[in-house]
């Protein structure tokens, strides 16, 4: 007998994949289900694309702001000195 989770995160023999467990408010995964059914894509790999595009997003917002913080602290240093 399978547990409920792998229904929704099939194991693969993806190279490196980690299952994780987070949650979402309940209309958003609605939402995601639905898109799902309407284009044909199994929820886990929509799941893993969101996440996947999610992160992407976020890491680049990060990026930009470190690089900021230093371009902004170069430029105080230089206007002490």
């Amino acid at each position: 007998m399978e547990n409920q989770d792998s229904e929704v995160m099939p194991r693969t023999d993806s190279p490196r994949m980690i299952e994780i467990k987070f949650a979402v408010p309940e209309p958003l995964l609605r939402d995601l289900e639905a898109i799902a059914e309407s284009e044909g894509w199994k929820l886990a790999e929509l799941n893993r694309i969101v996440w996947e595009r999610g992160f992407a997003a976020y890491a680049e917002g990060s990026n930009k702001r470190l690089v900021n913080r230093k371009m902004r602290g170069a430029t105080d240093s230089k206007e002490e000195g």
